[in-house]
């Protein structure tokens, strides 16, 4: 019985002890994600659904600064009825790399629905990848939506 409880508190100081130097490698690296780690020119594509509506599927390319204000512009095709859209927005970048994404899309500069999305960054910021949380038509109505979004920064960081 003695050998046993030694050997799980042996066991236990060992998983304590790797499970604290992966924490400190991780934080002492100095990296983290923010605002200013994810400023840049990013492409993306969107894919999924509208349900009772059709397939979407898009490309397009933005700018968000290092305050987190998006620009950008989209071609849209939703259930075949192909768009040339406008996106304007803000970003919020957390130190775990995850955000959010509020877009405002504007079709001939008349706004056509605002967007949420909740946000990960990955691939040590290159990458990063998104879901669609509401969309929000101008008469305040919603639209439900089955919609992903994959992203890679343009240029590698300077």
């Amino acid at each position: 019985m003695r050998r046993t409880s030694r050997q799980v508190t042996l066991a236990v100081l060992v998983v304590t002890l790797v499970l604290s130097m992966a924490a400190t490698a991780q934080s002492s690296d100095g990296r983290r994600c923010s605002l200013a780690a994810a400023a840049g020119k990013w492409a993306f594509t969107i894919d999924g659904t509208i349900p009772a509506i059709g397939p979407v599927g898009a490309i397009g390319m933005f700018s968000q600064d290092a305050s987190g204000n998006i620009t950008g512009s989209e071609t849209r095709s939703l259930n075949g009825d192909v768009a040339d859209e406008t996106l304007v927005g803000t970003a919020t970048v957390n130190s775990d790399c995850s955000g959010t994404d509020t877009i405002q899309v504007f079709e001939g500069g008349v706004l056509v629905r605002t967007s949420t999305l909740d946000v990960i960054y990955d691939d040590n910021g290159r990458q990063a990848r998104a879901i669609f949380t509401s969309i929000v038509l101008p008469d305040n109505s919603t639209l439900p939506s089955i919609l992903t979004v994959g992203a890679r920064r343009l240029f590698p960081k300077d």
